[in-house]
């Protein structure tokens, strides 16, 4: 068996064909071009069938997988086509998001001593501003001593992992039960191997695209943006100046954040001091009226307040 760098899975299903020529474009577009991808079909229509079937006919390191709708999000799919993959490393798109050019070459260089890996990404707002963000607390090696922390090893577009690693796990790809993050629920497998070697990247190497809980928007709504964002990626951005960027919208964002808490925590204090006169279960029945209370813990709780500009 030939081994190339990196399999790249693709899970997609019913009508995402209309995104797929952005997300695999992305793909195809990396610095590291000795790759394989498998586009995992979970009951697809027969137009998305039809996109995958030309993109295969253009690039011969496509490999379609398709099968009827699964139960849940087709996890069961993507560990029979890994027992075929030759790849070195295992990196995963989201049919609605893209990769940077060196997204693959950041997580092959770090499993080149790590088992698993995940990176920061660009989050693509609906008013189109990049965002710095990340779902890792924390940068470099979390290997040990962080149990808690391991529902936090990044999303599926984030994430990579070594193939041999992989085959060391209790279960691997398998479904999800309901009400728990299908990619969560996968990685947390990893910690569960002796020895297991963990490392998050500093870096961005994703466009994230989530707009509202799954399934979001529908595929229509999603690729005007896919094809501003993807056009921009092959043909006018460069890519060091454009993550300095999206710093930058980081702490504007950040700022707009603790602008309004504070002013949320201002407008309680008044409020305290005029509902205490009358008793403080009056006070706290006011809060909980209004979710006053709720929209305070919201902000105090909330991880991008934690991260990274008070470490």
């Amino acid at each position: 068996m030939n081994k190339v760098k990196a399999t790249v899975i693709i899970p997609t299903t019913i009508d995402r064909g209309m995104l797929l020529p952005f997300s695999v474009g992305s793909v195809q577009n990396q610095t590291v071009k000795d790759i394989e991808i498998f586009i995992i079909g979970d009951g697809v229509y027969d137009e998305t069938r039809e996109v995958i079937h030309d993109l295969q006919s253009k690039d011969s390191r496509i490999k379609f997988f398709d099968h009827p709708k699964h139960e849940r999000r087709g996890e069961v799919y993507r560990h029979m086509a890994l027992q075929e993959a030759k790849g070195e490393i295992v990196c995963y798109l989201c049919d609605r998001d893209l990769m940077l050019p060196d997204h693959i070459e950041a997580h092959s260089s770090a499993l080149q001593s790590y088992d698993f890996s995940c990176s920061m990404h660009i989050r693509i707002r609906p008013d189109q501003k990049p965002v710095l963000d990340s779902f890792a607390l924390y940068f470099g090696d979390f290997s040990e001593n962080k149990v808690d922390l391991r529902v936090r090893l990044g999303g599926l577009s984030t994430a990579a992992h070594r193939l041999d690693f992989y085959k060391k796990l209790p279960f691997g790809w398998r479904a999800t039960p309901e009400g728990k993050a299908t990619d969560m629920y996968m990685w947390n497998q990893f910690y569960d191997v002796a020895n297991f070697r963990a490392f998050s990247i500093s870096e961005p190497t994703i466009l994230y695209f989530k707009r509202k809980p799954h399934p979001g928007w529908s595929s229509a709504q999603r690729l005007p943006e896919l094809i501003e964002w993807h056009n921009r990626l092959v043909n006018d951005i460069d890519i060091d100046h454009f993550k300095k960027e999206t710093i930058l919208e980081l702490i504007k964002e950040n700022k707009h954040v603790r602008e309004k808490k504070n002013l949320l925590e201002n407008e309680l204090q008044q409020l305290k001091k005029m509902l205490d006169f009358h008793s403080p279960n009056r006070t706290y029945n006011f809060m909980e009226r209004f979710n006053i209370g709720k929209t305070l813990s919201s902000f105090r709780k909330s991880g991008r307040l934690k991260w990274p500009w008070n470490t």
